[in-house]
C-alpha cells in the first residue's frame, strides 16, 4: 500500500490545516500589528495636537495679561508652573530676557517675518522639535514696546498616551489570537477531512472509500476532486485492463499470446507444478493468406482457433470424468504465431499428453469452411514435460519447439515429444544458421552448375545453378542440410540474391567467351512472395551485366499457384524483358489448370521424383506423360529432372520431352569445371560428327560445312 504523503509521515506539523492556521495566524500578528500600530500613533497625535492646543492657549493668554499690564514675573511663573514646562523666557527688543525657567538646550529659532505674524492677535509660532513643543509670540507691554514670549512643553504625555494604547492594543490581540486560532484551525481540520479521506483511498489498490463517497455528495470543490478521483479511478481499472489484454492476449482470437503464455508458465514451474506444454503449427494457413487474402486469413485463423479450444475442452471434460479431478486440472491456450498455437496442460502425464494431442490432430481432420471453399489444414505437435525437458519457460519452450520441428518434417499431421536428440538436432540448425549467416558474409558460398540437354541430338542448351556451402571446417555441404534452415530464418532471401547474381555474372562471362547457354536459377516461394521481386531480380540481373534472354527463373508450382494474380503481376515485366520463366516441380501440386494457363511462362520442369518412378508405377508414368501432352497443347517446353538412365532417357525422349538434365549428363559443377566439361563435350561432338563424314566419300565437304566455327574468346578442342 501506498504511503498517504509527507503530511502523515511527517505528522500534524505538515499537515495542509496546520500550514493553513499557521499562515492565518502570521497574518492576523501582522494584522493585528499594523492596527495597533495605527492606533498608537493616532492617540500620539491626538495627544499632541491638544498639548499643542493648550499651549497655544496660554501663551495667547499670557501675551493678553502683559499687554494689560500684569506682573511679568507672575504671568511667567504662572506659565513656568503648568505641566511638562521645559522652559519660558521673555526676550525684550532692548536685549533683556526675563527668564521663569531656563531651557536645557537653545531652543529652535524663529524666523523674523513668522514672529511679525505673531504679534497682536496673531496666533503663536508652534515648532515640533526634540519631543516638545515650542511657542513663539510677539506680544505688547503696557509700558510700551515689544517683546518675544517663548515657552517649551514636553511632549511626553502624548508618548505615554501612544504606549497606553499600543498595550491595549496587543492584549486584545493576543486574546484574538489565542481564542481564534484553535477555532479557526478546527473549522480547517473539519473542513479539511474529506481530504485526508481521498487520500486514504488513494492510498489503496482498489481506491474505493466511503470516504471518497460521501465526499462526492457535496457540491463544493472537495466533492467536485471526488468525482473526478472516482472517474480516474474507473478509467484506471479500465485502461490496466486494456494493457494487460494488449501485453498478454492476442487480438485477433482473444487467446494468451506468447508472452502471456510464458507468464503463466513460469508462474506453474515456480510452484513446482508438473506441465505439459504442446506447440502447434497449423500447416494451410499461409495459404489461405495469399489465396483469400487477410480477411479470409483472419477468419482461417479464427476457424483454427476454434478448433485447438474444442479439443483442450474436449480433453478436459474426459480427464476429469476418467480421473475425478478437481477444477485444478485446466488447459490454457495460446496463439504464439502467425500459424502456431499452445496447449499447456497443468497437471498433465505423459499418456494425458499424448491423448490431448491426439484430439488436436482429431480436431482438424475435417476441412475447414470458408464460405464456399474448404481449406484442409495439416498440424504439427511438439509435446515437451517439465521437468524433463525443462524447468524453466525458455527452456521448455526451446524443447517443445524442437519437438515441432521435427514434426514439421514428416509434411503431415504429426506428433512428436521432446528428447535430448530433438534438443541436440535443434542446437545444431541453430549453429546452422549463425554459421550460414557468417558465410553469406564472408563469401564461403559458392554456385554449381548441371547441364541441361537437348534430348533430341544432345546439344547443351543450359544449366541450371546450384549453391554450395564449402565450410572451412565440414568441408561441402550439400543443400539439402542448409537450405531448409535458411527458408525458416528468413535467410533464403539473401541467399537467393547471392545466387542469381553470380548466376548473371556467369552468365555475361560465358557469353563473352562464346558458350551460347541460357543459365537457370531457382526462386524460392518466401523470395517470390515479395511484392518487387520483378523489380529486384531485373535489377541484380542487369547490374551482372547479363542479358535477360540468358536467364531463366525457376518458380515452383505451389508458390505460383498459392496467389496465380500475384504471379501474374510479378512474372509479366521479367517475361517481357526477356527472361525465361519455368514452372519447377511441375505434377507435384494441385494446380488449377485454368489459371495456369493464365501465367506467363516457357518451361515446364517434370519433377525428378515423377521421372524416377515412370517406369516402375503406372501412376508415375500417367503423370509424366500427361504433363507432356499438357505441354505440347501449351506449345511450351519441357525438362525432365532426373534423369540418371538411359532407359529413362529414352522414355521422356519418347513421350517428346524437349530437354533432360541429371546425372546421366552430368553432375553439378563449379564454373570453370563446366567450362572444361562443355569444352571436351563439344569437342567430342566435333569428332563424332567428323569422324562420320569421312565415313561418307561424298560427305567431307557437307561435314565441314555442319561445323559451326567457334566464337572468339571459346579456346575449341583439337580434332584430334
Amino acid at each position: 500500500m501506498v504511503k498517504t504523503g509527507d503530511a502523515q509521515r511527517g505528522g500534524w506539523r505538515n499537515g495542509l490545516a496546520a500550514r493553513l492556521t499557521a499562515l492565518t495566524g502570521l497574518l492576523l500578528v501582522a494584522l493585528a500589528g499594523a492596527v495597533v500600530a495605527f492606533t498608537a500613533f493616532e492617540s500620539r497625535r491626538d495627544a499632541a495636537d491638544r498639548m499643542v492646543a493648550e499651549l497655544a492657549g496660554d501663551v495667547q493668554a499670557a501675551a493678553e495679561a502683559l499687554g494689560r499690564g500684569d506682573e511679568v514675573h507672575d504671568v511667567l511663573k504662572a506659565l513656568s508652573a503648568r505641566p511638562q514646562a521645559l522652559y519660558v523666557t521673555l526676550d525684550a527688543r532692548g536685549g533683556d530676557v526675563v527668564v521663569a525657567l531656563a531651557p536645557a538646550a537653545q531652543p529652535p529659532a524663529v524666523a523674523r517675518d513668522v514672529l511679525a505674524e505673531t504679534s497682536g492677535d496673531g496666533p503663536a509660532a508652534i515648532t515640533l522639535a526634540d519631543g516638545a513643543a515650542h511657542a513663539a509670540k510677539t506680544v505688547a507691554l503696557s509700558g510700551g514696546g515689544e517683546a518675544t514670549l517663548r515657552v517649551g512643553v514636553s511632549l511626553a504625555a502624548a508618548d505615554a498616551s501612544a504606549a497606553s494604547a499600543a498595550s491595549r492594543g496587543l492584549i486584545a490581540a493576543l486574546a484574538v489570537l489565542l481564542v481564534g486560532l484553535p477555532a479557526f484551525a478546527l473549522v480547517v481540520r473539519r473542513t479539511l477531512s474529506p481530504l485526508r479521506g481521498l487520500a486514504q483511498a488513494i492510498s489503496r489498490v482498489d481506491g474505493a472509500s466511503l470516504e471518497v463517497d460521501r465526499a462526492a455528495l457535496r457540491r463544493d470543490e472537495i466533492g467536485d476532486l471526488a468525482r473526478a478521483h472516482s472517474t480516474m479511478t474507473r478509467e484506471m481499472f479500465r485502461n490496466a485492463a486494456a494493457l494487460r489484454r494488449a501485453a498478454f492476449d492476442d487480438p485477433l482470437t482473444r487467446l494468451m499470446n506468447r508472452d502471456g503464455l510464458n507468464r503463466r508458465l513460469s508462474e506453474a514451474l515456480q510452484v513446482g507444478q508438473g506441465v505439459a506444454l504442446l506447440k502447434i503449427e497449423v500447416g494451410g494457413l499461409e495459404r489461405v493468406t495469399t489465396g483469400l487474402g487477410p480477411a479470409g486469413a483472419d477468419a482461417a485463423v479464427h476457424g483454427a482457433a476454434d478448433r485447438v479450444r474444442e479439443a483442450a475442452a474436449e480433453w478436459t471434460r474426459r480427464a476429469r470424468a476418467i480421473h475425478a479431478l478437481g477444477d485444478d486440472l485446466a488447459v490454457s491456450v495460446a496463439r504464439i504465431g502467425e500459424a502456431q498455437f499452445a496447449l499447456l496442460a497443468h497437471g498433465a502425464g505423459e499418456a494425458a499428453a499424448e491423448e490431448l494431442a491426439r484430439l488436436t490432430l482429431a480436431a482438424f481432420e475435417g476441412p475447414l469452411r470458408l464460405d464456399e471453399h474448404r481449406i484442409g489444414l495439416s498440424p504439427a505437435i511438439g509435446v515437451a514435460f517439465a521437468p524433463q525437458h525443462g524447468d524453466r519457460a525458455e527452456a521448455l519452450m526451446r524443447s517443445a519447439g524442437a519437438a515441432l520441428a521435427a514434426a514439421r518434417l514428416a509434411r503431415g499431421p504429426a506428433v512428436r515429444i521432446a528428447g535430448a536428440e530433438l534438443n541436440d538436432r535443434a542446437y545444431s540448425r541453430l549453429r546452422i544458421e549463425q554459421e550460414l549467416r557468417r558465410a553469406l558474409a564472408e563469401d564461403e558460398l559458392e554456385v554449381h552448375y548441371q547441364p541441361q540437354l537437348a534430348l533430341g541430338g544432345g546439344r547443351v542448351i543450359g544449366a541450371e545453378a546450384l549453391v554450395r556451402w564449402r565450410h572451412p571446417l565440414r568441408g561441402l555441404i550439400a543443400p539439402g542440410e542448409f537450405v531448409p534452415v535458411a527458408e525458416e530464418t528468413g535467410l533464403v532471401e539473401p541467399l537467393g540474391r547471392f545466387v542469381l547474381a553470380q548466376a548473371s555474372r556467369q552468365a555475361a562471362a560465358w557469353a563473352s567467351m562464346g558458350i551460347p547457354i541460357r543459365v537457370a536459377v531457382n526462386v524460392s516461394p518466401l523470395q517470390f512472395r515479395n511484392p518487387r521481386f520483378s523489380e529486384a531480380a531485373l535489377q541484380i540481373i542487369r547490374e551482372a551485366g547479363a542479358d535477360p534472354s540468358r536467364i531463366e527463373l525457376e518458380i515452383t508450382e505451389s508458390a505460383a499457384m498459392a496467389d496465380p494474380s500475384h504471379a501474374a503481376r510479378e512474372l509479366a515485366p521479367l517475361r517481357s524483358a526477356g527472361v525465361r520463366i519455368a514452372i519447377d516441380d511441375f505434377g507435384t501440386g494441385y494446380s488449377n489448370f485454368a489459371a495456369l494457363t493464365q501465367l506467363p511462362f516457357d518451361v515446364l520442369k517434370i519433377d525428378r521424383s515423377f521421372v524416377r518412378d515412370a517406369l516402375v508405377t503406372p501412376g508415375a508414368r500417367v503423370v509424366v506423360e500427361a504433363v507432356l501432352g499438357l505441354a505440347r497443347n501449351l506449345d511450351v517446353e519441357t525438362v525432365a529432372e532426373g534423369v540418371e538412365t538411359e532407359e529413362q532417357r529414352a522414355f521422356v525422349t519418347a513421350g517428346g520431352c524437349t530437354f533432360g538434365q541429371g546425372y546421366l549428363f552430368g553432375r553439378p559443377m563449379p564454373g570453370d569445371a563446366f567450362e572444361a566439361w562443355y569444352a571436351n563435350r563439344l569437342g567430342a561432338q566435333l569428332r563424332a560428327v567428323v569422324a562420320e563424314a569421312q565415313a561418307q566419300p561424298w560427305g567431307r565437304h557437307a561435314a565441314a560445312r555442319a561445323v559451326i566455327p567457334p566464337s572468339p574468346g571459346f579456346a575449341q578442342p583439337a580434332a584430334s
